[in-house]
């Protein structure tokens, strides 16, 4: 009886907040995308090198070295009336990805911007219902699964994803199909959907040595042989000096991350959010150093912990969580791949009392993640007004990091863990010297 009213209240909970999102993210998406090269969504830097592709230019996509950046809202845009104009100007320091996504969305340019926002997020739609209906098909046995898919189809980043036209849901598909491939002992399907991954390298790393450290060497050639083709081969149809500008483009913004990212949930973006008291793009802003790179080592012996128990669910849990704290550029929207950690966390067997520690925590996520999203947009709450200047507290930040340490004990209570047989033998022989 307290397990069924448990799921009664989180379905009311879910079947409300899921009921107000979906009204503000169809209000949204009405709006938003009416303007040329709209400023309020991300979909626009791609839109806008798309354009520089399909008019030849794919050479010039990233800045040069010390090339200054104009970014939305500056006077050059004003001054600008072309719109080819306009995307020279947006692309040129605003666009992060390989230059596959820009050639891939260049046919998109011969419609408006209105219209191929649509389309895009109509796409965006479909690949995220790809992952929900493979989840579904492989939780048949899961007793609580249409809770666990309630609260995947109204999670909140998920929304934000299809609002921003961001690629999130493209990795959500990519992770959370390659590593049910991975269940499914079929390794050359896995490999060839974690080479997605490639489309924006920083997320390719942990998963590529979460396959490293299980052994799955099958899976790591394939993802390895693809996503080399999927990052180098559009290069080679650019000069050497783009690559170089690509290279030193994202370098250079690694760094700027590092010293003022209030608007990522990242172990960076956390301690950024609290310093952030005074103008975005202060010179002499810059977060604690030492502090973050401890939080960011203490995430990835988390992870190694995880991955040294051998348990699947869990590790695919850890290595999502981990990559999402420790990377330096983790939005908001990049969260929606927690949808794959409640997957997984909710297809592992488990006894009830860890199965009822595990729906807290998840319950805790999709909460907090509702706050913390709240505080980046307050106080108006809506697109293309962000706080980074104010202060403030990531409660995800937090929650996330008590979910991977959650999955840490997980890992040494049930026993998965072997210690060296040193360790043990050293154990063995002072008890029998006491």
């Amino acid at each position: 009886m307290a397990a069924w009213s448990f799921a009664a209240c989180v379905a009311l909970f879910f079947v409300i907040a899921g009921f107000r999102t979906f009204d503000a993210t169809q209000q949204e998406m009405r709006l938003l995308p009416y303007l040329s090269y709209d400023d309020r969504v991300d979909f626009a830097y791609f839109y806008a090198a798309a354009d520089m592709v399909r008019h030849g230019d794919l050479d010039e996509v990233y800045p040069q070295k010390y090339e200054y950046i104009f970014y939305p809202g500056d006077p050059a845009f004003d001054l600008a009336r072309d719109d080819y104009v306009k995307a020279r100007l947006l692309a040129r320091g605003n666009y992060y990805n390989p230059p596959l996504v820009a050639v891939l969305e260049a046919p998109l340019t011969a419609f408006g911007f209105k219209t191929a926002f649509w389309i895009y997020s109509a796409i965006s739609a479909s690949v995220f219902a790809a992952f929900v209906a493979i989840f579904w098909r492989l939780g048949r046995g899961v007793p609580e699964l249409p809770l666990v898919m309630l609260g995947i189809v109204t999670y909140l980043p998920v929304h934000e994803t299809l609002m921003m036209g961001h690629l999130s849901l493209f990795f959500v598909f990519a992770l959370g199909a390659g590593f049910f491939a991975l269940r499914a002992k079929q390794p050359i399907v896995a490999g060839l959907a974690l080479s997605l991954l490639a489309l924006k390298p920083q997320w390719a790393i942990l998963p590529g040595l979460f396959l490293v450290w299980r052994g799955e060497w099958r899976a790591l050639a394939t993802m390895a042989v693809g996503s080399a083709a999927l990052f180098f081969i559009p290069f080679l149809a650019t000069s050497s000096q783009a690559f170089s500008n690509y290279v030193h483009f994202l370098r250079d913004q690694s760094a700027v991350d590092l010293g003022n990212a209030p608007h990522m949930f990242s172990w960076n973006g956390f301690l950024s959010k609290l310093q952030a008291n005074y103008p975005f793009g202060a010179p002499d802003f810059d977060v604690n150093r030492p502090l973050l790179y401890s939080l960011q080592a203490i995430t990835l012996l988390a992870v190694a912990l995880v991955w040294w128990g051998r348990d699947l669910y869990l590790g695919v849990a850890a290595t999502i969580l981990g990559m999402l704290l420790v990377s330096t550029h983790s939005v908001w929207y990049d969260w929606a791949f927690l949808v794959v950690v409640a997957a997984f966390l909710a297809l592992r067997p488990a006894p009830t009392a860890a199965r009822a520690q595990m729906w807290l925590l998840l319950i805790a996520l999709y909460v907090s993640t509702s706050q913390s999203i709240g505080v980046v947009f307050a106080p108006d709450g809506r697109h293309g007004f962000l706080h980074w200047s104010e202060s403030g507290f990531f409660s995800l930040t937090l929650v996330a990091f008590s979910l991977l340490l959650w999955c840490v004990g997980r890992t040494i209570l049930d026993g998965q863990i072997r210690w060296p047989q040193v360790l043990t033998r050293a154990s063995e022989a002072k008890r029998a010297a006491v």
